[in-house]
């Protein structure tokens, strides 16, 4: 599953998806709580994806290949500023 992280779209539309699912009910109204577990579950997507950092090695070293291939996967397609290759 890829998180997309360095996406600015993405960051943005997620940003305001956790706004609308947990803005102040007497503002926006009742939302749903599959809205609002959706959203806690992308998160914590994000989150775990980062983690790798704090595992073995094996594991660090996994993620970052992954990260690597989603990131130039992002230039490749357009969605990314720069080429993660040449850093």
């Amino acid at each position: 599953m890829a998180t997309d992280i360095v996406d600015k779209e993405l960051q943005a539309l997620r940003k305001a998806r956790w706004e609308t699912a947990f803005a102040d009910a007497r503002v926006q109204g009742e939302t749903s709580d599959d809205c609002k577990a959706t959203i806690v579950i992308e998160h914590l997507i994000q989150a775990s994806d980062v983690s790798h950092t704090m595992q073995h090695w094996h594991i660090y070293k996994s993620w970052n290949q992954n990260f690597f291939m989603e990131c130039y996967g992002a230039y490749k397609a357009g969605r990314a500023d720069s080429d993660p290759s040449t850093t």
